[in-house]
């Protein structure tokens, strides 16, 4: 895959103070350059950084940008390629500008300071791109947030602008009109743009207050506590006596005893539930099948034999339990009203974009009712929640369809995630899943096609049953 933000390596071949950092770069750019490397891996590669402020208060580069623009911005080519680099201040501090180059495009970078350090992805920072056939300016990035998935783009449209915002693969606006000539929007604030379409644009997702996590953050930390008294198990469960049982027979396990995906995401709600009710949740209960609140007439015949959709009805049914416990007066709620059921976005970017006349962005699958969204939109769906929804985690049900006949679609593994944002204001998704810490990286690098969010409260008491 060609990597179309390839100019970040080649700005942080050009930092100084960053040695060491440009040699990692070059490495990390191999493996974005890599045949078959996704784009929502590749975003990775890149940490987010610490320290951004609130969308209302960033960073203004714009007095620079005018004050550079018949020298820099709006000159030939052939100037644009003799600028080198060099570093101004101005009333927010110092910025490096500087050009990187490939056959195809010149990118004009301002980059904030932030630690006494350049980074190309810093919040705040402008980079724009102008064809290298005939000068003519093709686009401005902004990154909103410190994360190398996290930004803005912003076109020229004859008299007027418009303007995309990408969230880690994710288009979540596109093509809103900015009333402004490109040539304008280059001399004005971020500040003005941003009012400009706030009828449109809800700027608040990229100011969340790391307050609001404060409670999921000590919820993680305990479960994280507790994860080496655990052990993987198959088929394993604690039942609500204490006995470590079998899911499908609720005979007694044989040591060592353990959990499998399914008996330890019941192990996390009981020990969120134990402070509330004082008991736990029964094995046998909690897998009951759902049937007539999901699958057809086609899978029915496959419910004894195969259990297609079992980590679908025991996370709805664990998820109905919390919530009815937290708040007594939603007993009467459907099974299905804890699902993530909203589209969040319709189009994502297209990774496997290969030359000018590829589209830039391509259709992102519907949330289907059985099966749930396209995982490679799972992280941009996840940080839209959280955003909107602070404090909350997700029961995540992966599934795919089987490659043998009738290709049924079964779901086959079910982690619990917890989306949030740090103290220092970075986004982060924890994963707990089959009794251990993984990562969301390692979980999309799976076979799995759907998943299926089912949403759960949080809690600042966690007691949980003992293996």
């Amino acid at each position: 895959m060609k990597h179309k933000d390839n100019f970040l390596y080649m700005h942080f071949c050009k930092t100084r103070h960053r040695t060491h950092i440009a040699r990692l770069a070059s490495f990390l750019a191999f493996l974005c350059l890599a045949p078959g490397c996704h784009g929502i891996f590749a975003q990775d590669l890149w940490p987010a950084l610490p320290g951004d402020r609130p969308i209302h208060d960033i960073q203004e580069n714009n007095d620079i940008r005018k004050a550079l623009f018949d020298s820099l911005l709006n000159a030939s080519i052939v100037q644009v390629d003799k600028f080198g680099s060099r570093q101004v201040n101005n009333s927010w501090g110092l910025w490096e500008i500087s050009v990187s180059r490939n056959k195809d495009a010149a990118y004009i970078s301002l980059v904030p300071e932030r630690n006494r350090e350049f980074s190309a992805y810093s919040q705040g920072t402008w980079i724009i791109k102008r064809s290298a056939a005939n000068g003519a300016f093709i686009q401005a990035k902004i990154f909103l947030k410190s994360d190398p998935g996290i930004f803005a783009r912003i076109y020229p449209n004859g008299s007027r602008s418009t303007m995309d915002i990408i969230v880690f693969g994710a288009v979540l606006y596109k093509e809103v009109p900015i009333a402004l000539p490109f040539e304008e929007v280059l001399r004005s604030p971020f500040s003005r743009i941003r009012s400009l379409c706030a009828p449109v644009v809800d700027w608040q997702l990229f100011s969340p207050d790391p307050a609001l996590y404060a409670e999921l953050r000590r919820l993680e930390a305990a479960v994280r506590k507790e994860l080496p008294s655990l052990a993987y198990a198959d088929d394993a469960a604690i039942d609500f006596d204490g006995r470590k049982v079998l899911i499908s027979t609720l005979e007694e396990q044989h040591e060592p005893y353990g959990l499998n995906c399914s008996g330890f995401v019941k192990w996390l709600t009981d020990g969120i539930l134990y402070p509330v009710t004082g008991t736990y949740l029964s094995v046998n209960s909690m897998k009951e099948r759902m049937i007539g609140l999901r699958g057809s007439s086609m899978t029915i015949n496959f419910e004894e034999k195969l259990d297609p959709f079992f980590g679908l009805d025991w996370s709805r049914a664990l998820a109905k339990a919390a919530w009815s416990s937290f708040y007594p007066s939603l007993k009467d709620e459907s099974l299905l009203s804890n699902d993530v059921n909203e589209a969040l976005f319709a189009l994502q970017l297209n990774d496997a974009k290969q030359s000018a006349s590829d589209p830039e962005y391509i259709a992102y699958a519907d949330n289907f009712e059985d099966a749930g969204f396209d995982i490679r939109g799972l992280k941009a769906a996840l940080f839209l929640l959280a955003s909107r929804e602070p404090g909350r985690f997700y029961l995540a049900q992966f599934n795919a369809r089987d490659e043998a006949p009738p290709r049924l679609r079964r779901y086959f593994h079910i982690a619990a995630l917890f989306p949030y944002f740090a103290e220092d204001g970075t986004f982060h998704v924890t994963v707990f899943e089959s009794a251990e810490e993984t990562s969301l990286e390692t979980v999309l690098k799976r076979s799995y096609e759907f998943v299926k969010l089912v949403k759960m409260p949080s809690s600042g008491s966690f007691i949980p049953q003992k293996l």
